[in-house]
């Protein structure tokens, strides 16, 4: 599984990006996408939802649900192509100020 990394301030509120192309460079267009964040432990702090997808990006906002704890949260996105499926992670770094 393919793993990006962002970091956030604590309680921030922001949108999260994942542009996404294919081998050669072109846009890749998903046709739905759906975001869930983890913690380091493993345990759900948001549930699967959907993501926005707007050409070859997806994204989701996150907000001080996650941002209100410093730590390591992994942003796991599952992405559909037609009657594939494909799965991305952000390990995304909360940092205080």
């Amino acid at each position: 599984m393919a793993e990006t990394y962002q970091s956030f301030y604590q309680n921030e509120i922001r949108a999260l990006e994942l542009e996404i192309d294919d081998e050669d460079g072109n846009d890749f267009v998903p046709s739905a996408a759906y975001v869930q964040v983890k913690d380091e432990t493993g345990t759900t702090v948001i549930a699967e939802q959907a993501a926005q997808v707007s050409a070859n990006a997806i994204r989701t906002v996150i907000g001080t649900i996650v941002t209100s704890i410093p730590g390591t949260y992994k942003v796991i996105w599952r992405i559909r192509y037609g009657s594939y499926t494909y799965y991305h992670v952000t390990v995304l770094e909360i940092q205080e100020l």
